[in-house]
């Protein structure tokens, strides 16, 4: 058990080291072809927390593990708002004045939605991810006219997380080994995960929707932690909502014009609901002030806790 604990958390830590790679690598390249820091470093906080999620469920959803994929997906979304910005919040208040902010949490709860209508049927078809893959496409043209508009703290911020080497050779060492490491260790993710849920008596769905979405979230955690020290607010914020938008409507978008996926009763009338519930109670979080509480981060952390909880009392 020790031994199969330790290969599952090494998988969870290439993906990691493998994603950091990448960014940095495609960032670097990015700039030295002309890209602002502002906008290198947006583009890392809007798809630099999904890159680990997408690794590993489209390896569990070729290896035929629809239940781990989606509640991993679903799951990584539901700890982006209780987890990470909960915790992030009870180190500093977070302060937010993120624009991109007003398009992309309706965003997220209008994917939620849209993934229960479209589950009636207990599958996500060809034509349901085609959908979600022209609202990624809508999604990005929002972003880029939101972001003309953003405040000079926010550039600021943004301009911080896109900061990075641009030496050319370096930057293509990172984006070829950090393919390398998410590729393999998306690999022994699931294979030992799914080793481990068996040996645990856990089904595929609750392994994602638990141990495999938290163990993912703990690096994003980790840089959560740093940038809410540092007063950096915007980044965590921006990088959680836009990490659960990201999941559902790419990922999933993927994941169903490759082969449809199955939707297991339970993420259609109870975690896709918490998910919605946990935009609705984030919204006027961010009205007023724009501060994200201590107080309010430790109710999203406590909800997410009940939610956790009450997942592995249903499925007793």
């Amino acid at each position: 058990m020790i031994e199969l604990i330790g290969l599952f958390v090494g998988g969870l830590m290439l993906v990691t080291l493998g994603s950091d790679s990448l960014l940095k690598g495609t960032s670097g390249l990015a700039q030295s072809r002309g890209a602002g820091g502002y906008a290198a470093g947006l583009a890392m906080v809007v798809v630099g927390a999904s890159v680990s999620e997408v690794a590993i469920a489209l390896a569990a959803l070729f290896k035929g593990h629809y239940d781990l994929a989606l509640g991993t997906v679903i799951g990584s979304s539901i700890a982006n708002f209780g987890l990470i910005i909960g915790v992030a919040a009870l180190v500093k208040p977070l302060s937010v004045g993120f624009r991109f902010l007003l398009v992309a949490l309706p965003m997220v709860a209008g994917a939620a939605i849209a993934l229960m209508l479209m589950s009636h049927n207990g599958t996500i078809g060809y034509w349901d991810g085609a959908v979600l893959l022209l609202a990624v496409v809508l999604f990005g043209w929002a972003i880029k006219r939101s972001s003309a508009q953003e405040n000079e703290g926010v550039r600021k911020e943004m301009a911080y997380v896109g900061n990075t080497q641009l030496e050319v050779s370096r930057n293509l060492v990172r984006v070829a080994l950090g393919l390398g490491f998410i590729g393999f260790g998306a690999h022994l993710t699931v294979d030992k995960g799914m080793s481990l849920a068996e040996a645990l008596g856990m089904s595929e769905l609750l392994f994602g929707l638990t141990i495999l979405a938290i163990g993912s979230a703990i690096p994003e955690l980790t840089a959560a932690i740093v940038s809410a020290a540092r007063g950096h607010g915007n980044v965590v914020v921006g990088s959680a909502v836009s990490s659960s938008a990201i999941n559902l409507l790419l990922v999933l978008g993927l994941m169903a014009v490759i082969k449809p996926v199955p939707m297991a009763h339970s993420l259609v009338y109870i975690e896709l609901p918490v998910l919605i519930a946990f935009c609705l109670a984030f919204y006027p979080m961010l009205r007023g002030d724009a501060v994200v509480s201590r107080r309010e981060g430790g109710i999203l952390l406590g909800a997410f806790l009940g939610v956790v909880i009450f997942q592995f009392i249903v499925a007793r």
